[in-house]
């Protein structure tokens, strides 16, 4: 039988996951059953890693059902297993500052992963649209979201760079729990668009309501939308702060003389 102890070392292990402003979804639907999840993990040989890759062959199964089952139930099922794979994601952080076993090839793994559950989740949703009407809209739209999608990972990642950092004047990124989150801080039609934005790009957050309503076009549409218009915001905040000739200059000035843009000394072979 589970006892007050157990419950109160889950509940415990809940409010350490919790983030700063984090969605609805998450905090009350996910979080709460990965905990259960960090609880049975805690004392066994399972390590943080292993549970990042069992998470998308879960999400992988999901997406092949997508695929594979397109009836109605066939599509509530993919969205369930993707809330299952959504689950054991929020798992793995949480098991790593529970074993102490944090990382930063960890987090960067998990960053990576959940990038790919992304375009799997796209990818699979066009080639179902598109077995299921013949149109080859769909298959047009998935492969201009997945360009996007995938570039504006890259420019994610470039944004995090330290060297990006350092040129802009930005300071260090923050750990994940120590992030604004979802919730604008201050309401403001911007910050309002902006949350809106997350919301859509958090696809586990609606992706189960859209499959019970048998919109997957929807999602289809919104959030290729919404990859493109991150891809442009993103662009547009690089060539502000690194394309402006005085910046330029800045940055040049400072490494003028030092290295290379192979990164040696000058003078080195």
């Amino acid at each position: 039988m589970v006892d007050g102890g157990v419950l109160g070392q889950i509940a415990q292990i809940y409010r350490q996951s919790k983030k700063r402003n984090d969605n609805l979804w998450t905090e009350w639907c996910s979080r709460p059953f990965a905990a259960v999840l960090v609880w049975m993990l805690k004392g066994t040989a399972v390590t943080p890693n292993q549970v990042s890759f069992m998470a998308i062959a879960v999400a992988a199964v999901g997406c092949g059902m997508l695929i594979g089952w397109r009836q109605w139930p066939g599509l509530v099922a993919s969205g369930l297993t993707l809330q299952l794979a959504y689950i054991i994601d929020c798992v793995d952080g949480q098991l790593a500052r529970t074993k102490q076993q944090t990382s930063p090839v960890g987090a960067l793994l998990d960053f990576m992963l959940d990038e790919v559950k992304a375009f799997l989740v796209l990818g699979s949703s066009a080639i179902r649209l598109y077995l299921q009407t013949g149109s080859a809209t769909y298959l047009i739209v998935g492969i201009g979201g997945l360009f996007a999608c995938a570039t504006g990972i890259t420019l994610t990642s470039f944004m995090r760079r330290p060297e990006y950092l350092e040129a802009v004047g930005a300071p260090p990124i923050l750990p994940a729990t120590d992030r604004a989150g979802f919730l604008p801080a201050t309401i403001t039609p911007m910050g309002l668009v902006l949350a809106a934005g997350r919301f859509v790009l958090h696809y586990p957050s609606w992706f189960l309501v859209v499959c019970a309503l048998d919109r997957l076009d929807v999602f289809l549409y919104v959030y290729v939308g919404a990859h493109v218009a991150y891809l442009g915001r993103a662009s547009l905040i690089i060539l502000v702060r690194l394309g402006t000739p005085a910046v330029y200059r800045r940055n040049a000035a400072a490494s003028r003389g030092t290295s290379t843009p192979f990164g040696r000394e000058e003078g080195q072979s």
